[in-house]
């Protein structure tokens, strides 16, 4: 959290921002502030006074006065010739302030002058600085100190927990989202109220003029704060599952917010949202790290579900997590050329597909999906396995998936149902829900995991598969998502397969896999919308397959059709009917 801190210091205007933010943190330091900036009144080198003991100094009772400055402390702004300049300030507290300004009953008073501001003290200056205090100062009675970005950002964490940053409003939904930081029964919805107010709602500029950038860059900067905020209580509350979602719900919130702004091509802009993008990856990996003793044991995510009904449920909730996890470093290791770099996401890519490769293995529940929509998270969980080269253990999870489908199906309990409703689970582990028929009218999933089974080139599996489907699920209509030229509107704030795009069907199982590879080609030539993506057209990827784990979308079928490769035979016509 320092450095996002210090970064926004940085940015701070000394008029109207630090100078605000400066009483407040004496307030919370014990220090009484004795007055403000004013606009328009000569304060003869004064911004802030204050009264109070000092900490530093065996708590000893002094008369605080800061002169504030924006950016650096450098050998410019320190004797420019300007009365603005830090020395010209200095000198003017010193002769006129503090002799003939003060108030009696502070007069007794040791002064402790403080020259405040939010960047870095500069070595070309540090002398200069050095050789005013030991010329000026005496002991007991006058002292001056600095207290630049490095020094306020500890102050700022220790004293304020950097709610003071923000507006009133804002604190009100970051204070409650703290509060329920250690809850897990419903969404953090405060904090996306939170987002929703810093993007949509404060009238941020679009324009390229530096006073908007700078505008823009402070609200990705508050609402990074704002994010690490959350992150360091849910570490605190031992309960990171908040803090993820609030990180996913901003990633894509930003990204439609550039999307909206036209701001892609801002560099500025677009290195905040990085910045927020790898403060994503932050909480991803602090999850998963959290986790993962529990993926290499038997039955180690039991415990993280309430009963045999939360098991499933929470196990395809860390499948979808990791498997996101691993495609957003994947992302980052193709669109970056630092060789080093490239090595450190290949490896953290790898150890996230070991993880998750582990979960299948030791977690029956793995295999168990309640949900059609489960087949967000399996997708999600097959992409990583795959493109980390876990070719073995993908086949072995799709198969093993296939027939614990079908079986249940058979059985009549424990197979994904369509409606994605907690009520109807409950209904069929208590054995009053509606006929199978119903409840599997369609699905998502099993057109998902043929597809698989052409990704990986697996032609007797399939086989098997196909006839398994073909006997099974007579009465189940099999149906693909696919986006449209509306997609892009809605994808990064709802679930846009309610929105927009088209349901494909039926989509029909061919007996071979040479005709079902030919017959999944074709469909991915004709429906060719998905190009249109903003994510997809500036080389983010992966911000799609969180939108569609955090809002339940779809997985966009070019993510996996376009791993299909040509048959080697091709000797029928696949007609591509459905729609």
């Amino acid at each position: 959290m320092k450095l996002v801190i210090r970064e926004y210091l940085s940015m701070l205007k000394e008029s109207g921002e630090l100078d605000v933010l400066i009483p407040d943190l004496l307030l919370s330091m014990g220090i009484t502030p004795l007055s403000k900036a004013q606009v328009g009144v000569r304060q003869y080198g004064i911004d802030v006074a204050g009264v109070g003991s000092d900490s530093e100094d065996n708590n000893i009772q002094k008369l605080f006065l800061f002169t504030i400055k924006q950016g650096d402390f450098s050998r410019q702004n320190w004797d420019d010739g300007s009365p603005q300049a830090i020395r010209p300030s200095l000198n003017e507290i010193r002769d006129v302030y503090i002799p003939g300004i003060i108030n009696d009953e502070h007069k007794a008073l040791p002064k402790k002058v403080i020259v405040c501001c939010g960047g870095d003290l500069k070595q070309d200056v540090s002398k200069n600085w050095e050789g005013y205090q030991s010329t000026e100062k005496k002991p007991g009675v006058l002292e001056f100190d600095l207290w630049d970005g490095n020094k306020l950002t500890i102050l700022i964490e220790q004293f304020l927990l950097d709610e003071y940053l923000f507006t009133q409003s804002i604190q009100k939904h970051l204070r409650k989202t703290i509060a329920l930081a250690d809850q897990n029964e419903d969404e953090p919805r405060y904090f996306y109220a939170l987002i929703e107010e810093i993007l949509f709602k404060s009238d941020l500029p679009k324009e390229k003029r530096p006073s908007a950038e700078r505008k823009r860059q402070k609200a990705l900067c508050i609402l990074n704060l704002s994010l690490n905020i959350v992150f360091h209580w849910c570490q605190e509350a031992d309960n990171l599952r908040p803090a993820l979602l609030c990180a996913e719900r901003t990633i894509l919130r930003t990204w439609d917010w550039m999307r909206q702004n036209e701001l892609f091509d801002c560099k500025k802009t677009a290195k905040k949202f990085y910045q927020l993008f790898f403060t994503y990856l932050k909480v991803a990996d602090a999850y998963a790290t959290k986790l993962k003793p529990h993926c290499f044991v038997r039955d180690g995510l039991f415990g993280y579900g309430a009963d045999e009904l939360e098991y499933p449920l929470r196990t395809f909730e860390v499948i979808g997590i990791l498997g996101t996890l691993g495609i957003a470093l994947n992302n980052l290791f193709a669109n970056t050329t630092d060789e080093q770099q490239r090595e450190t996401y290949q490896g953290h890519m790898q150890a996230v597909a070991e993880m998750l490769a582990a979960l299948i293995e030791n977690n029956p529940s793995a295999l168990t999906p309640r949900y059609d929509n489960h087949a967000i998270d399996i997708a999600l969980g097959l992409l990583t396995l795959s493109v980390a080269g876990y070719t073995n253990q993908a086949a072995y999870w799709l198969i093993e998936l296939s027939h614990s489908i079908v079986l249940a199906y058979r059985i009549g309990k424990y197979f994904p149902i369509a409606s994605d409703s907690y009520d109807d689970l409950v209904a069929m582990e208590v054995g009053q829900a509606p006929p199978k028929e119903e409840l599997m009218h369609a699905s998502t999933l099993l057109p998902m995991l043929a597809g698989w089974y052409a990704v990986l080139n697996l032609a007797n599996d399939y086989r098997a598969f196909q006839e398994a489907v073909a006997r099974t699920f007579t009465s189940t209509n099999l149906q693909l998502w696919f986006p449209d030229k509306d997609t892009d509107n809605y994808l990064y704030s709802t679930n846009a397969g309610y929105a927009s795009g088209f349901n494909f069907h039926p989509f029909r199982l061919p007996q071979t896999l040479d005709e079902l590879k030919t017959y999944i080609i074709r469909i991915h030539e004709k429906y060719q919308t998905y190009t249109d993506l903003s994510c997809l057209r500036w080389q983010l990827p992966v911000i799609a397959l969180i939108a569609s784990r955090h809002f339940r979308t779809p997985i966009i079928p070019a993510y996996w059709q376009g791993n299909v490769c040509e048959p080697q035979q091709n000797d029928h016509d696949i007609r591509t009917e459905g729609g």
